[in-house]
Order: C-alpha cells, then structure tokens, then sequence
C-alpha cells in the first residue's frame, strides 16, 4: 500500500540525497518531473522548501519540519502493514537488520542458514553499517533491528539481548603464546604484531591499552580489515589484538589459538540485539529475533566452554 504523493515521494528522496539528479537516479524518473512536484509543492506550501546551492539542495527550517513529519508518516505506514499482516496470520515477509561487518563472517551465515530452515517464507534483508552509524540508522526508520557492538547510547533503544566476547590475542596454535591459558599485555609485548587500524573499533582500544601500560608494539603489520588481519595471523606475520567473536569460527577448526587477555583496565566487547524502543515490533520481526537470541545464546556458551576464566 502506498498511499504517499508523489510530491511526497519525491521529495523525500532529494531530502534524502541533497540533490534532484541522484534523486531521480534512485527513483529511475526524470529529474524535470521531480523538479516540477516539488516547485508545485512550494507553491501550495507558500513557502520554500530547499534552497537551490550550486553544491545541491538543501532543507530550509519548513523543510526539515516536513522531512521529520513525512518520515515518521512512513514509519508508522510500515508498522501498520506488519500489523496487518499479523491479523491476517501470515508467516512471510520480510524484516531489516543492521549489522557491523564484523558479523558478516560467522554470525550472518548461520542466521540466514537457521532462518532458511525455519521460516523459508521470511526474507531477511541484511544491510552492513559502520558500527557508528546503526543507531542512528535504525531511529531513521531504514531497519527493523540491529545488531551493535558496544552501543554507547541506549536511551532510544530497547536491547532484547546482549552478550559479551573477551578481547586478546589470536596466534597460530604454534606459537609459543597459544601454551598460555590468559595473557597479560606485558608478556605479550616482544612479539612482532599485526596492528589493527581504523576506522575498525579495536584499533582505539588497542592504542590506548597500549599507552596506559607504556608498551611500544613491534609492529609486523597494519590492516584496518579483519580478514585481512586473520590471514595475516595465520601466515605467521605475528599475533593480532582481536575478539574473540572476531576469531570464534577459526579456533573452533583449530586454525588459530586464542588468549585473552586479563587485567583492571582490559575491556570486553559487547554484542546487544536492540530495537527502537517507539516502534512496535511485527510478528515476523520476533520471529527472526528470537532466531538471532538463540545464536547469541549458543555463541555464548561456545565461548564460555573454549575459553579459560577471566581473572584478573
């Protein structure tokens, strides 16, 4: 059901992009026509909409006002079809998840791996996000729920479920490291190490776990990707600072060794499955989370039983 204008329409979608010429690519309609419902608009309106910059459009204050209001007007259209949908006892559909790329390695495949076997008729969307911008993402409306590591802000958020992962270092299992059961950063500081970059999360950690013990990292390597991170571990390059969410499947083949590490100032990563807290979720959306629960409540008992106690 689309009950939305086209001056509607329209306009969202150059809101969205700050320009008529990629609106109308995304929309796959001329530029003109968009052009000429939203100068109709304005004229109805009585009031600009955007100002024309020769770097594209921008919202006006009435503008911003009518995005906030047309968004939600979607949002709520969207939530009402899931309802619908739910008296009717369908059991398809489709629901939209945010995710980091970090999930894409192990956690993602066996969702759409359980999702295939247990509900066939659900399409999962998945849409990878930069871990810092999910949770504004998600309160846009452009995902049912996310999955986010270390949210910071959960004022907007409900989190269904949350689970942590240790943070240290992966090796191959014959490195001299692998005969420890836990580490601290000071027994592990004279190994050459694939540094972890930004824009990945562990890079800040690392650095900082790095100053506050006065410890200057031989460094083998740097790549701002995690597989690139694994394979190089796995070359015997040197021994990376990762989590273990980011290592789980591979030391559970024996590919790779992996020793957390202990001490005050060591933190843990954690993975939270939320959801914005003014939406109503659908019928179909619990079904897919309460797939998501049971992985994560697996993949915590999995790291519980592979890895040794944190003690400091």
């Amino acid at each position: 059901m689309q009950p939305f204008s086209r001056f509607l329409i329209y306009f969202l979608a150059v809101a969205r992009h700050n320009s008529i010429r990629k609106a109308a690519e995304d929309l796959r309609i001329a530029g003109s026509a968009i052009n000429r419902h939203i100068l109709l608009g304005e004229e109805q309106l009585q009031t600009p909409l955007f100002e024309r910059l020769p770097s594209g459009m921008r919202l006006t204050a009435v503008g911003e006002l009518l995005y906030v209001c047309a968004s939600r007007w979607v949002k709520d259209l969207d939530s009402l079809n899931r309802q619908i949908d739910d008296l009717k006892g369908i059991r398809w559909g489709q629901v939209d998840l945010l995710a980091p790329e970090a999930l894409s390695r192990a956690f993602l495949p066996e969702l759409f791996t359980r999702m295939k076997e247990s509900h066939p008729g659900i399409v999962l969307n998945v849409n990878i996000r930069d871990n810092r911008t999910i949770h504004s993402t998600l309160l846009a409306g452009e995902g049912d729920i996310a999955l986010m590591l270390d949210p910071e802000e959960m004022r907007d958020l409900t989190v269904m479920k949350s689970m942590s992962f240790p943070l240290g270092f992966a090796c191959r299992p014959d490195h001299p490291l692998a005969q420890h059961a836990t580490a601290r950063l000071t027994q592990c500081a004279d190994y050459s190490m694939v540094v972890p970059e930004q824009p990945l999360a562990l890079s800040s950690v690392f650095t900082r776990l790095m100053e506050n013990s006065r410890i200057t990292p031989v460094v083998a390597a740097r790549a701002n990707n995690v597989q690139m991170l694994i394979s190089l571990v796995s070359a015997g390059i040197g021994i990376c600072f990762l989590s273990y969410l980011d290592v789980m499947s591979e030391v559970l083949r024996g590919d790779l060794a992996f020793v957390p590490l202990v001490g005050a100032r060591v933190p843990h990563l954690t993975l939270a499955l939320v959801h914005d807290r003014t939406r109503q979720l659908s019928h179909t959306t619990r079904l897919v989370e309460n797939v998501i629960k049971d992985i994560m409540s697996r993949q915590s008992s999995e790291a519980h039983v592979h890895q040794p106690p944190m003690s400091d």
